[in-house]
C-alpha cells in the first residue's frame, strides 16, 4: 500500500524524539500519526504494532545502556586506550579527538601534551597506536553559557557520555586489531588519513574545498578561512552527502557499463561502495540518510524491493535510526532528513522554484538553532547550487588530478578559480540586511514549518499571509517581550557582563579575554576567538543585534582581550574606558586598530552613562591598573547592582567615603572574589543580600579566596559563583525577578 513505510517512518521518528531526546512536542504529530496508520492501513495493524514495539523496545534499550555508561565512576586513572590520528586534531600543544578505552568504551580524548616527540609522532602517523597514559575520567563537560553549543546533548546522540583528559601520556605501540571488522575499518581510516595529509599539501582553495568535498573533513578553521558559507546558508554545499553519494552512484554505473559488468552485478559493487564511503567519512550523520536512500534505490533497481520514493524515504529513516538513534537531535541530520522529505513532493518543479521552498521549508529549524536569517541567502543557493554542480567540482576535480599529476601550471589556474568563488562568497559577509530573531518559541517554529508544508499541498494564498504574520511575530518577539536581564556570562578567569534594559538600550561591562602564555616552536596553530563568538551567539540569541555601551573597566586581558574579535562581530556605539587609560599601550594594541565607527569616551566619577547607570570610579587620572577600574552602580529591574571591575579595598573605601550610595541589592565581587577587593567595610556599607563571583574552574588563583567567602558570610550574602554554575542571569518583568543558573 502506497505510503504506508512513510507514515511508519515519521511515526518511529516520532517516538524516537520522545524517548531519546525528552521532546514531547512531538506527542501531538505521533498521536496524528497513529490514528492514519490506523484508519487508512487496517491491514497492516499487526505489522505496526510489531514494528512500533521493536522500535520502542530498541531506542528505550540504547537509553538505559547511556545512562547506566553515565553512572560509572568517574576520577583520576591511568589506563591504556586506542587512538587513530584520522580523528585527532591538534590546537596548541593539546591534541584533541576520540579514543576507545579497554572495556570498548569511545570517549572524547584531550591530552595536554609536554613533549614535542609523541606531538609530531601523531601528527605524522597514520595508524591507529595505543597509548598509555594517566589523567581524569570524567563526564562530558555541561554547556557552560546559553545559546551556545551543548556539549552533553550532542555527545549523548553520538553515544558518548565521558571524557578523558590525559595530562601524562607515551605511544606505546601500533594497535592490533582483534577482528577482521576492525581491521578493515582500520585500513579505511588509514587510507582516509592518508589522503587528508595529501590534501593538506594543496594550495590553500583546492585543499580547503578538496577535504571537506571530497573527504568529508573539515578543517576546525574552516569556516573562519571561508567567510560567507555560514551566512547565506551554504554550509550543505560543504556536508558530503547526497552529491557525493548520487555522483558515486552515477560515475560507478557508468564505469560498469563501460567495463561490461553485468547489472545485477554492478547494484551489487555499488552497494559495497556506498558503504565504504560512509566509512571512508567517519560516519557523517548527513552521509548516513544519502547511503541509505541509495541502498534502496539499488534494491529497487534488483527488484528486491517495490517501493515508491516516498515510502523509500521511509525506509531510509527507519534504518538510519537503528545506525544512529540520535541523528534527529543535531541540525545536519534534521536538515538531511527535512530537504530530502521536502524533494519528494517537489518532483518536476523547475530548479529555482525547488530551491526558494526548500530554503523556506528549513527556515524554522534554522531559526531553532542559529538565530538568524539572511533573505540574500535564497539567492545566493540559487546561484550557488547550479554553479557548484557544473562549475566548481568539475574544475576541483581538474586542479586535484593536476597536483597528482604535478601539472602546476593548470594546477594553479585551478586553485586560482577556487579561490576566485572563495573570495565572491567571503564578500556577502559584510552585505547588510541580515535578520535576527533570537530564538523562536518552540511553538511558532512548529506552526510555520508545518504550515508550510501544508501550503505546498493546498496552495492558497490566505495561508501565505499567515505564514508571513507568524514570521513577523518571530522577529518582533524579542522586541516586544516585557522585562529586561543582567547577564554574568562565563568567560572563564575573566569578567564579561550584559545588561539589556529593553529593546534599544543594551549594555557590557567587559568582554573576557586570556593570556596566551608562550608556546614552544612545534605547537600547533591555536583558536583565539572562541569567547568572543560565544558572546556574539548568546546575543544573537536573545535577539540583539548591537550594543548601545561597552564599558572596559580596565586594560587587563582578562577583562578586554576579546575586544578585537568581538568588535568583529557585533556592532558597537560608544567604547567607555576609565580616565588615562587611552594613553595605555594596551589600548592602543588591543582598542584601536579594531573601533572602526565605534566612538570612544573616558569616565570618571560623577558621570551618568544612561538613565539607569552611573559612574562611581575613578576619581583622577589614571593607568588603566586594577586601582583604576571604573565602578559603575545600574539600576537592574527592581534592584541595584554594583561593579567594580578589579578594583582594590583602598578604591572602595574611597567610594563609600565620597559618595551616598545607599542600599546595593546585588554585589558583582571585586577582582573575581580576590582578597585585594570586597573590604568588609564596603559590603557592610552597600548590605547587599546577592554576591555574584566571576571566575575560571579551578583557576590557579584560587579564587575567590577564602577570606572573601568569610566577608560575604559575615554580611548575610549569598554568593554565585559561575565556576560552579556557570553563567548567571538575573531576569525581571516589572517587579517580579528571577535568577537563572546555566549549571544547576
Amino acid at each position: 500500500m502506497n505510503g504506508y513505510w512513510l507514515v511508519i517512518g515519521l511515526l518511529v521518528g516520532a517516538l524516537n524524539v520522545m524517548i531519546c531526546h525528552q521532546f514531547w512536542w512531538a506527542v501531538p504529530m505521533f498521536a496524528w500519526l497513529l490514528i492514519l496508520l490506523v484508519t487508512r492501513f487496517k491491514k497492516r495493524v499487526c505489522l505496526t504494532v510489531l514494528i512500533m514495539g521493536s522500535y520502542g523496545t530498541f531506542f528505550g534499550v540504547h537509553q538505559i545502556q547511556l545512562n547506566q555508561l553515565g553512572d560509572q565512576l568517574i576520577g583520576d586513572v591511568k589506563t591504556t586506550v586506542m587512538v587513530h590520528p584520522d580523528e585527532l586534531h591538534f590546537t596548541g600543544t593539546t591534541i584533541a579527538g576520540f579514543a576507545t578505552l579497554p572495556n570498548k568504551e569511545r570517549v572524547r580524548l584531550t591530552w595536554f601534551c609536554k613533549e614535542e616527540k609523541p606531538f609530531r609522532e601523531l601528527q605524522r602517523r597514520h595508524d591507529a597506536v595505543v597509548i598509555s597514559g594517566s589523567g581524569r575520567y570524567e563526564k562530558t563537560a555541561p554547556r557552560r553559557n546559553a545559546y551556545t553549543f551543548d556539549p552533553v546533548g550532542y555527545w549523548r546522540s553520538r553515544g558518548i557520555m565521558h571524557q578523558l583528559v590525559l595530562t601524562q601520556g607515551e605511544i606505546k605501540r601500533a594497535y592490533v586489531p582483534t577482528n577482521a571488522g576492525e581491521f578493515f575499518v582500520g585500513q579505511i581510516r588509514t587510507w582516509h588519513s592518508r589522503l587528508v595529509q595529501w590534501f593538506e599539501q594543496l594550495p590553500p582553495g583546492l585543499r580547503d574545498y578538496g577535504e571537506t568535498l571530497f573527504l568529508g573533513y573539515t578543517r576546525r578553521d574552516f569556516y573562519d578561512d571561508n567567510l560567507g558559507i555560514q551566512k547565506m546558508g551554504l554550509v550543505h554545499l560543504f556536508s558530503i552527502s547526497g552529491f557525493q553519494v548520487a555522483g558515486l552512484y552515477v560515475i560507478w554505473r557508468r564505469i560498469g557499463r563501460w567495463l561490461g559488468v553485468t547489472r545485477e552485478r554492478s547494484l551489487l559493487i555499488v552497494q559495497v561502495l556506498l558503504l565504504g564511503l560512509l566509512l571512508f567519512a567517519g560516519g557523517v550523520q548527513s552521509l548516513v540518510r544519502a547511503v541509505l536512500l541509495a541502498l534502496t534505490q539499488a534494491w529497487r533497481e534488483l527488484g528486491w524491493l517495490r517501493l515508491s520514493a516516498v515510502d523509500a524515504w521511509g525506509i531510509a529513516l527507519l534504518g538510519g535510526l537503528i545506525l544512529e538513534p540520535g541523528v534527529l537531535y543535531n541540525l545536519g541530520g534534521q536538515l538531511s532528513y527535512l530537504l530530502t522529505f521536502g524533494l519528494l513532493w517537489l518532483e518536476g518543479k523547475p530548479g529555482w522554484w525547488q530551491c526558494v521552498f526548500l530554503s523556506l521549508l528549513i527556515l524554522p529549524v534554522l531559526l531553532w538553532h542559529t538565530y538568524a536569517w539572511h533573505p540574500i541567502g535564497i539567492l545566493a543557493n540559487l546561484i550557488a547550487m547550479p554553479l557548484f554542480t557544473w562549475l566548481v567540482i568539475p574544475v576541483l576535480t581538474v586542479g586535484i588530478l593536476a597536483a597528482w599529476l604535478n601539472i602546476t601550471v593548470l594546477t594553479n589556474w585551478c586553485n586560482a578559480f577556487i579561490d576566485g568563488v572563495r573570495w565572491t562568497i567571503a564578500q556577502t559577509e559584510g552585505l547588510p540586511g541580515e535578520l535576527t530573531f533570537g530564538q523562536p518559541p518552540m511553538l511558532l517554529c512548529a506552526i510555520v514549518l508545518i504550515g508550510t508544508l501544508v501550503w505546498l499541498a493546498v496552495r492558497r494564498r490566505w495561508l501565505l499571509g499567515i505564514l508571513g504574520t507568524v514570521y513577523g511575530i518571530m522577529l518582533l518577539l524579542p522586541n516586544l517581550l516585557p522585562g529586561g536581564f543582567a547577564t554574568f556570562v562565563d568567560v572563564g578567569q575573566g569578567d564579561a557582563t550584559i545588561i539589556k534594559q529593553h529593546a534599544n538600550q543594551v549594555m557590557m561591562v567587559d568582554v573576557g579575554g586570556k593570556l596566551q602564555l608562550p608556546q614552544p616552536d612545534w605547537a600547533a596553530p591555536r583558536k583565539t576567538d572562541f569567547q568572543a563568538q560565544q558572546l556574539a551567539q548568546y546575543l544573537k540569541g536573545n535577539g540583539i543585534t548591537k550594543i548601545q555601551q561597552l564599558v572596559l573597566t580596565h586594560k587587563d586581558v582578562d577583562h578586554i582581550g576579546n575586544l578585537p574579535h568581538f568588535l568583529k562581530l557585533v556592532r558597537v556605539e560608544m567604547i567607555y574606558v576609565p580616565l588615562g587609560m587611552q594613553q595605555t599601550d594596551a589600548y592602543k594594541r588591543l582598542v584601536v586598530p579594531y573601533l572602526g565607527t565605534t566612538k570612544v569616551r573616558e569616565v570618571r566619577a560623577g558621570m551618568r552613562l544612561n538613565e539607569w547607570t552611573t559612574v562611581h570610579h575613578p576619581f583622577d587620572t589614571g593607568t588603566g591598573e586594577n586601582e583604576d577600574s571604573v565602578a559603575l552602580l545600574v539600576n537592574v529591574g527592581p534592584k541595584h547592582l554594583m561593579m567594580t571591575g578589579d578594583l582594590d579595598q583602598a578604591g572602595e573605601e574611597r567610594i563609600i567615603q565620597n559618595d551616598q550610595l545607599g542600599k546595593v541589592d546585588l554585589l558583582k565581587l571585586g577582582h573575581h572574589g580576590s582578597k585585594t577587593s570586597t573590604a568588609p567595610s564596603f559590603v557592610q556599607a552597600l548590605k547587599p543580600q546577592i554576591g555574584v563571583v566571576s571566575a575560571g574552574v579551578n583557576n590557579r588563583f584560587g579564587h575567590p579566596n577564602k577570606e572573601t567567602l568569610v566577608t560575604a558570610k559575615q554580611q548575610g550574602m549569598t554568593v554565585f559563583n559561575t565556576a560552579e554554575s556557570g553563567m548567571l542571569q538575573y531576569r525581571w518583568r516589572g517587579n517580579q525577578d528571577w535568577w537563572q543558573a546555566e549549571i544547576k
